[in-house]
């Protein structure tokens, strides 16, 4: 018996003490001084032209667990509004109790008046956008919701959170909540990348490209990196593609389905086919425009001596052909490279697992003049690309802290058998 009235306790406490964090994650607090109901009411009695403490009392049957009653409450609002009718708040608020209490009708008409009022408010049309939605109107709510779109940006994403759960359908969003403006679209694919929805964010740059928006190049490598990370190398390289052509930027034409493989250009577009290049300590990466195989550059990678590297920031995507022979070559040369790990170029398929493969050539240490190095493999079914790197993996001999220096240049890949 003790046991289950010591349960009891704890759940009332509980109870009592949610409602309290309720109340101040909600903006309500009214157990601050001067806020009880005697004071509130003392208030009103010595100004009873002020709308505040009518507004409180309001708020106080609303919150109150020991006194909660939503009749007084919304008499107290309409007191509120009865001298400052043109405070928005308190018809939101009446607006909420009347919905609360079944009310549909007056709840609406507290809605339009609210905004009324102050059409430019956020809140004004978040608080209709949500009620109207709780009764299931949900063309009357769409105005409001795509006001905040259009007018607060910084709030889309909660708009979105909401209206995928109230309608689950993508299509229904794009083209009937979003405004029609490359704004709130760009807006929206940003969202989009953010929760990985690849469909919708293909909809939506093709809703873009429909009005006629030119998409500037941060936007489209933004958009090129998205669909490589969900394996769309394909279609990525095509925008990648045209991208170059926009910018009087050529494709190579022998062949080489690499983007600049002999490191003539530090970057071409950034990002998306282009090399990438990321930082990591004892490791210094930069281009060299003293040495080269062929040309006047290739990429130079010098290692510090001081630690047991996994490397692998040199790396770039390239959109492969399904079910098909390749051969990369690359050439390479290394001066006083120690450890028994050494450099090796490496090509690693991207996509679900049945798309994956991976193939390197044998890792070169010490001291090596320009050698050329090959890389046979074959793409499997429905593969769409792969990433090729230089790779270093890390050791557990004793000697495994790598220093020297290595180069790289003429990179290549195409069709074919070695």
């Amino acid at each position: 018996m003790k046991r289950y009235l010591l349960s009891c306790l704890a759940i009332c406490l509980s109870v009592v003490v949610g409602f309290q964090i309720i109340r101040i994650w909600r903006g309500v607090t009214l157990s601050q001084k001067g806020y009880t109901r005697e004071s509130l009411l003392h208030a009103a009695k010595l100004d009873p032209s002020n709308p505040d403490p009518f507004h409180k009392l309001g708020l106080f049957y609303q919150w109150n667990l020991l006194e909660f009653d939503l009749p007084e409450s919304a008499r107290y609002f309409e007191r509120a509004i009865k001298r400052n009718p043109l405070e928005q708040e308190y018809w939101l608020n009446l607006a909420r109790i009347l919905h609360r209490m079944g009310k549909a009708a007056p709840s609406e008409r507290a809605l339009d008046n609210a905004i009324l009022v102050f059409p430019t408010s956020y809140r004004g049309r978040w608080v209709a956008g949500n009620l109207l939605l709780q009764r299931g109107e949900l063309e009357r709510a769409l105005p409001h919701f795509s006001y905040i779109l259009s007018q607060y940006p910084s709030q889309s994403s909660l708009v979105y959170n909401v209206w995928e759960k109230a309608v689950d359908d993508p299509d229904f969003i794009l083209e009937r909540l979003i405004p029609g403006n490359p704004s709130s679209l760009n807006h929206y694919l940003a969202y989009l990348y953010g929760v990985r929805d690849l469909e919708s964010a293909k909809k939506a740059w093709a809703k873009l490209a429909a009005l006629g928006y030119e998409a500037d190049r941060r936007e489209t490598i933004r958009h090129i990196d998205f669909l490589i990370s969900c394996g769309e190398l394909a279609e990525a390289c095509h925008l990648w593609r045209a991208r170059l052509r926009e910018e009087g930027l050529a494709p190579p034409s022998d062949g080489n389905l690499v983007t600049n493989g002999g490191f003539e250009k530090e970057t071409v577009l950034g990002g998306g086919f282009d090399w990438g290049i990321g930082t990591v300590a004892g490791a210094d990466i930069s281009f060299d425009h003293t040495v080269a195989f062929e040309g006047r550059s290739s990429l130079r990678i010098s290692f510090n001596g001081e630690e047991n590297l996994d490397f692998h920031h040199v790396y770039q995507y390239v959109a492969l052909k399904p079910g098909t022979d390749y051969l990369l070559t690359a050439r390479m040369r290394t001066e006083a490279l120690t450890t028994k790990s050494g450099l090796k170029v490496e090509v690693v398929g991207v996509g679900p697992a049945s798309r994956r493969f991976r193939s390197a050539s044998e890792p070169l240490t010490g001291d090596n003049a320009w050698r050329k190095i090959t890389v046979p493999f074959r793409t499997p079914t429905h593969s769409q690309g792969a990433m090729i790197r230089l790779r270093r993996t890390r050791t557990d001999k004793f000697d495994r802290f790598i220093s020297g220096t290595v180069w790289i240049d003429d990179v290549h890949i195409g069709e074919g058998k070695e």
